[in-house]
């Protein structure tokens, strides 16, 4: 890495899935990390209670909307001796312009990135599935067309899940330039949950569900799986969207609204299990919240936040869309007080290797490493396997 002035991240938008990581990179490194944003806050995610970054110490500078291409070309120029961070880097057009000029500047750069959904259905709703369906199409194409135009002059791709590690491999990238990362905030202060072995195996298994109300993720299967289970379960769910599509019924399976911002990790923290059914996501950052809780996680194969999950012991995985597999695991955790148990104290590993200064100091250790050094940084989040 060069020596930088300051680390410069470029951002849709910039939300604390990613900004409470700038803030301990920026003060481990001794630097300022500067944040172009093409917004201060996306509307699809306000709409679903989403507020503000809560972090102060990033300076976020807005992209305008008329000027912004000369704004940017001006921003890359006066930063070309800077290390450069692309969040979202392929979400729309002026994003793409904006690693063009990191080309033309031959700046060094790094890309930070889920995996593209490979499925028909939305992010934020289930409108426009065809338009959706064209995307999940065309998406392998392109991220080859983009890689083969970047990959020989960025640095890497900070890969969030598994699977952008697969996808970026495929579409050309080198495996020396694939660096297995995710999405990290803090343990917040809460009230304490209850004791661990509060429960036993005659009272019903406590399960909460939190995420939109839309097919992706997956509610409807754990519905069903719920009310498939031999052992006695209550789910709550909570999360923005339509309730009328889902089986509740009020009693051992409710639908609790919404939860107020900030409030998800003490609100999860009074439950038995975490369970994220999704079809597709390309993190799944309510797995941090609940890890951070010391709460356990069931999640589908298709959760890219399954990694901590199998890394840590801090719960289990099944097959999406294979209703049985999850009401068997609600019934083995709701038999086997001891396995829940097991799965708390992974939770607990989780949560202190999940911090943001922990991702910060990776970060920043790929950062400084020579290039033929950088693939030998050992992730703290990936078993062997994940990573390949």
């Amino acid at each position: 890495m060069t020596t930088p002035s300051a680390l410069i991240t470029w951002q849709p938008v910039l939300t604390d899935h990613q900004a409470y990581t700038y803030e301990a990179l920026s003060r481990q490194s001794k630097t300022p990390v500067i944040a172009y944003v093409l917004t201060m806050e996306d509307a699809d995610r306000r709409a679903q209670g989403w507020k503000d970054t809560q972090v102060e110490s990033i300076e976020r500078r807005l992209i305008p909307a008329r000027g912004g291409l000369a704004y940017c070309y001006q921003a890359m120029r006066k930063h070309r001796h800077d290390v450069h961070l692309f969040g979202s880097a392929f979400q729309n057009a002026r994003m793409l312009y904006c690693l063009l000029l990191a080309l033309l500047f031959r700046v060094e750069f790094y890309i930070v990135s889920e995996p593209y959904s490979p499925i028909a259905q939305g992010y934020f709703s289930d409108k426009r599935l065809t338009l959706q369906k064209l995307k999940a199409i065309l998406r392998p194409c392109l991220y080859r067309v983009y890689m083969t135009v970047l990959k020989g002059r960025m640095a890497g791709v900070f890969s969030i899940s598994s699977k952008a590690i697969a996808q970026y491999s495929n579409a050309g990238v080198e495996k020396n330039k694939l660096f297995p990362f995710g999405y990290f905030i803090p343990t917040l202060e809460r009230h304490s949950p209850a004791p661990p072995d509060a429960r036993i195996a005659d009272t019903p298994l406590s399960v909460v569900f939190v995420g939109a109300l839309i097919a992706r993720k997956g509610l409807d299967v754990l519905v069903e799986a719920a009310s498939l289970s031999n052992a006695p379960v209550k789910l709550d769910a909570y999360g923005p969207g339509d309730p009328s599509a889902f089986a509740f019924d009020n009693n051992t399976l409710r639908f609790r609204g919404t939860i107020p911002f900030g409030e998800t990790q003490n609100v999860v923290s009074t439950y038995d299990v975490l369970v994220l059914p999704s079809r597709y996501d390309g993190w799944g950052v309510v797995v941090n919240e609940a890890l951070c809780a010391g709460v356990p996680v069931i999640c589908s194969d298709q959760v890219g936040a399954r990694v901590l999950v199998e890394k840590f012991g801090a719960g289990a995985v099944f097959d999406s869309e294979n209703t049985q597999a999850l009401a068997s695991l609600l019934n083995s955790l709701s038999a086997n007080p001891e396995h829940l148990l097991a799965m708390r104290a992974g939770a607990q590993l989780a949560a202190a290797a999940i911090q943001p200064d922990v991702a910060a100091s990776y970060m920043l250790a790929v950062l400084r490493a020579k290039p033929e050094d950088k693939a030998a940084i050992a992730s703290p989040w990936y078993s062997e396997q994940s990573s390949l």
